[in-house]
């Protein structure tokens, strides 16, 4: 007999045909890691970024081990050529899933969503891309987390710079990438999903129109949108109670009642803040420093303002002719403040992180400033390094050693071991300090509308102010003057901080306090408040507002 010839691969074919595998297999990795990171935005103007972040992570690893440790029994039910189409139909889904997102709650709302939109487009790239690898290249899967990390830090810089750096349009870069990583028949099936996301989805942002369409049905106008590095900002009017606010993610910067003439006949003629917080700010100049005789003009002096917000308190210390500065890290909100919300153009403003910027001003001109308000809440969250020992040191070298005084915004639970640590690194820095809230406490009801009762809650979270000066002298306030108010109503009423909504503190060594480097522990707690903040939004505004963006 005859021996039979078998033909070989050239070796060169074989390294070609391993070449092209291993490259398809990181373009599928890198592309489930970057719809991983794009996903997280996508669910912060709905739940906001750290209650979209909490079961994320783990649920993620855990598909991507799944994957890998089972990969024989997904290879009959796993499809390479369904990824481009769970991709494009993913914002669709979104939308339809954002309307549940009151009753699925902020707690696990982002993960039921993101098992029905995300998780499903990362199981079929990781599998595809393990069967394309050689074996021993397998722990290449987990590539998707390290990928998903650096774009959770590259992105939002670039947010907003242009159509294709928004949630939507990345979603699209990405469906669009997989068609061609993925190519297939099936493809057809996507148009009535790109259909829905380009014409009809309030999100994507040509749809602004779409936006306003669906919110006039609540009595809701949205005058301006834009994607930016601390989120999805924008401006929102009330038709019905007729106020105006500014939305970053799932959280309010601050807001104020429009002028109408039924206002006009109880005495208002501009606009009036809405929340007392930011007007309970406005006192850091009733604090009493010096003697009458030996107090300076208010022409005289110099402010910082730390955090903008729609900028209520930075506006009236410049109406007061103070020379106020304001560092604000993200220009949109700069901008938005400017334009719809009045602040005015006499102010130095400083688009730029605070904490490098606060060390940099504090090395080079100590004593510089009479006033400092520190406002930085926003999501349920602040920024941890914004109060470590370190950084409120450097706001206590700005200011006035002898008459200087520094007022802080901060919201928290006050049955919370992070709120507590916050107040004692304050405490630990200013030595005389006083804590006051920003309304009265409310009794909880102990049964609901029907008598059952309810568990019991130990939860208190506030809006507070302190009011800290950088000597051992107790803080007092000056009697308010009618120059003070700006004839506003509403700073008449809340401006001056109530004895009875004083809040007691005292500082714990055993605690310790919040420093450089160790900003986790903080990061940590901010989940629990975070998910209460998520709550107590969905009742300023209604849950279709904040689902509609």
């Amino acid at each position: 007999m005859a021996k039979q010839k078998t033909t070989r691969k050239p070796k060169s074919a074989t390294t070609t045909s391993t070449t092209t595998s291993i490259a398809k297999a990181s373009a599928l990795l890198v592309l489930a890691g970057l719809s991983s990171a794009v996903s997280q935005l996508t669910l912060s103007p709905v739940y906001g970024s750290i209650p979209a972040s909490i079961w994320h992570s783990k649920a993620l690893l855990t598909v991507v081990v799944s994957i890998v440790a089972a990969k024989t029994i997904f290879k009959k039910s796993l499809n390479p050529r369904w990824i481009p189409l769970v991709a494009f139909w993913s914002q669709p889904l979104q939308a339809l899933l954002f309307r549940y997102s009151s009753s699925l709650g902020a707690a696990y709302g982002p993960v039921v969503t993101e098992a029905l939109t995300l998780f499903p487009a990362v199981a079929l790239s990781v599998y595809c891309a393990i069967d394309l690898l050689p074996p021993y290249l397998s722990p290449l899967a987990f590539v998707v987390l390290f990928v998903e990390k650096y774009a959770a830090a590259l992105l939002p810089p670039l947010m907003g710079s242009s159509p294709l750096f928004t949630r939507s349009g990345l979603s699209l870069l990405v469906a669009a990438l997989h068609a061609a990583v993925s190519p297939s028949l099936l493809l057809v099936l996507v148009l009535p999903a790109l259909f829905h996301t380009v014409s009809l989805n309030p999100h994507f942002p040509s749809n602004f129109a779409v936006a306003n369409d669906a919110l006039a049905a609540h009595n809701y106008t949205l005058l301006e949108r834009h994607e930016s590095l601390t989120g999805y900002v924008s401006v929102l009017e009330s038709r019905e109670s007729q106020f105006r606010v500014l939305r970053c993610d799932h959280s309010l910067l601050g807001g104020h009642w429009m002028v109408t003439p039924a206002r006009m006949e109880t005495g208002q003629w501009h606009p009036e803040p809405i929340y007392s917080v930011f007007v309970m700010l406005e006192a850091v100049r009733l604090v009493k420093t010096l003697p009458a005789d030996q107090e300076r003009p208010d022409g005289a002096k110099r402010a910082l303002n730390i955090g903008l917000g729609i900028g209520t308190a930075p506006a009236a210390l410049v109406k007061h002719g103070i020379n106020t500065t304001v560092v604000e890290l993200d220009p949109v909100v700069h901008a938005m403040a400017s334009k719809h919300f009045h602040l005015p153009a006499n102010h130095t403003a400083v688009i730029a992180d605070a904490v490098p910027w606060v060390a940099d001003a504090a090395a080079s001109q100590p004593g510089s400033f009479d006033y400092i308000v520190h406002d930085v809440f926003t999501g349920g969250a602040e920024p941890a390094a914004l109060f470590t020992v370190e950084f409120l040191q450097g706001l206590k070298t700005l200011l006035r050693a002898d008459d200087g005084v520094v007022a802080i915004n901060y919201a928290g639970d006050l049955a919370l071991p992070t709120t507590q640590l916050v107040l004692n690194t304050i405490h630990a820095v200013f030595p005389s300090c006083r804590i006051f809230r920003d309304s009265e406490k409310q009794q909880k009801p102990k049964t609901d509308v029907e008598g059952n009762p309810l568990p019991e809650d130990d939860t208190d979270f506030i809006n507070m102010v302190l009011f800290c000066r950088p000597v051992a002298e107790p803080i007092r306030f000056r009697q308010a003057e009618e120059r003070d108010y700006l004839n506003s109503i509403v700073r008449q009423r809340m401006m001056v901080p109530r004895a009875d909504w004083e809040v007691p503190f005292t500082p714990d060594e055993k605690m310790g306090v919040l420093r450089k480097g160790g900003e986790d522990v903080l990061e940590k707690g901010h989940e629990k408040s975070a998910v209460e903040h998520w709550g107590i939004m969905r009742t300023v505004l209604p849950p279709s507002v904040w689902e509609l963006w």
